[in-house]
Parts: structure tokens; sequence; C-alpha cells
């Protein structure tokens, strides 16, 4: 278990960034993932061999990529903070560039198909107070995330009832899509991730 104090994030829309409010956040990554998996395992069994915990009101399961990800699509901004230089590319990444990150994942190409991706590019290494303090502004960037998205009016969009998941969303759905888009985007999966030192898993 490790607490941080750490600035609040708070924006309008998703852009956030840093402001001067403190608060303990807890990153409990391992153990809240392990209750998560053996509801997904067991909760659609019936009977339920044993008692299955709610795990829809858990907060994510921050490690290095969630915040990694956040940083590089400017979700979460570091430009007023003392980690600000820790991803240079994302502070110099142009608006198209961003854009193009926030569209659709690229088509693939022969590469992909092969098996061939973008080339890794190695991230910042942190301490360990840095490691927390970025995976738990994570959480919170998470929360708020969810927040705005039970407020959206979806019928706005003119999708029908398709986009009402948005409004049902909770924070393991969330972790699991953010995650899974980092692994399975070529473009995604080539952003530096930051990594802690004698690290095994977060």
């Amino acid at each position: 278990m490790h607490s941080v104090s750490f600035p609040f994030v708070s924006g309008v829309e998703f852009g956030l960034s840093m402001l001067s409010m403190s608060t303990a956040i807890y990153c409990f990554k391992k153990a809240l993932f392990l209750i998560h998996s053996i509801t997904i395992r067991f909760g659609s069994l019936s009977p339920p061999p044993f008692p299955i915990p709610d795990t829809t009101f858990l907060p994510v399961f921050s490690d290095n990529v969630l915040p990694s990800l956040l940083i590089h699509l400017r979700v979460i901004d570091l430009s007023l903070s003392s980690l600000s230089n820790m991803f240079p590319n994302s502070a110099s990444r142009s608006e198209e560039g961003l854009k193009t990150l926030l569209g659709p994942p690229p088509l693939p190409s022969s590469d992909t198909e092969q098996g061939n991706t973008h080339p890794y590019e190695e991230g910042p290494v942190t301490t360990t107070d840095q490691s927390y303090t970025l995976r738990a502004s994570a959480i919170d960037a998470c929360e708020l995330i969810v927040e705005a998205a039970r407020t959206l009016d979806v019928n706005s969009f003119g999708e029908g009832d398709e986009l009402s998941w948005i409004n049902e969303i909770t924070l393991p759905e969330l972790d699991m899509w953010i995650w899974a888009v980092a692994k399975d985007r070529p473009d995604y999966r080539a952003l530096p991730r930051f990594a802690s030192k004698d690290t095994v898993y977060f």
C-alpha cells in the first residue's frame, strides 16, 4: 500500500490540469485487480460457488500503462507540475499529431499483419514517489472521466440507444478499455511508458 499527497486533476471536458488542492490517493493495483478478476471469472455462474464481490464501484487499477497513455492523449496535463519534462514527446506533439492519436486506429499495414509493430521507445525511469504520483493522477482522472460520461446527453449525438452505455460505464470497464487499446493499437503500443526500477509488476 502506498498513499501520496497529490494535486487534484480537474478540468473541462477531458482536458485536465494540475491544481493546488491535495488529498491522499491509495494505489491497490494488484489487490483490486485480483478481486475484479474473480468477479469476471465466477460472477456469471449460477449459483456462484461463493459470494461474488460487487466491483463496479472500484477505482481503476492504475499501473504504468494508464497514466502514460492518458498523458500522451493530454487527458493528464503535466505542464504545470514538477514532472513536466518527463514526457517531452507528449508535450511537443502537434495538434495534428494529437488529433491522429484521438482518431480511429490506423489501418493494418503489411508490417503489422506480419507481426511487426512501431519501433518501441523507452519511457522515462521514475522514482517511487514519481510513479505513485503518476498512478494517482490516472486514478483521479478516470474518476472525472466517468463522472463526466454519466452526465452526457448521449441522445444529442443522434445515435439512438447505441451510446447509452456511456452513461452507465464503470471505472473497471474504463480501465479495461484503456488497457486494451493501449495494447491493441500499434500506434498506442509504441508510445513510451514510464518504468520504475525493481518493479516487476505494478
